[in-house]
């Protein structure tokens, strides 16, 4: 099983996020800033892909994402995904009129599958870090269970 890790960061803080999950889940991952790839034949081989974004304003995706998901086409048929976005919930009691709602949208309709509950972490003005561990350590249960009944 390959897994790569896609995302956008405007100004660091979802690249430091994608970061510290990496090294909290601990398994070989491959890391694409979404701004480099330059298209979708680069990411064919992997079969999970996770998601971080960022949301500016309300369902306004960060620049680079909106990019990635207009130029490159994934064909996820039998792949599966996870999103994370970041925003400031502060305020909000509905987290849907974020970045998740506008990947989710495009991802299920490249056919892949959804692995898990995605995440909303509050990332402003600081990192939710408990909530975004308590989610990794999520990921890798779904991971591990998912996979590994899979290549039984």
């Amino acid at each position: 099983m390959k897994i790569a890790i896609l995302y956008g960061s405007s100004h660091g803080k979802t690249s430091k996020v994608v970061a510290e999950t990496v090294q909290h889940l601990n398994m070989p991952v491959d890391v694409f800033d979404v701004r480099l790839i330059g298209s979708s034949s680069e990411l064919v081989d992997y079969d999970l892909f996770i998601f971080f974004s960022p949301t500016y304003g309300d369902e306004e995706l960060q620049s680079d994402m909106e990019e990635f998901l207009l130029r490159c086409e994934l064909s996820l048929a039998g792949k599966h995904f996870a999103i994370c976005e970041l925003g400031s919930y502060y305020g909000y009691e509905d987290f849907s009129f974020g970045a998740m709602r506008i990947l989710r949208k495009h991802l299920l309709q490249w056919n892949g599958c959804e692995l898990c509950e995605p995440l909303s972490l509050d990332s402003f003005p600081r990192t939710n870090r408990e909530h975004l561990l308590n989610w990794v350590d999520y990921l890798k249960g779904q991971i591990n269970e998912h996979f590994r009944f899979c290549n039984a």
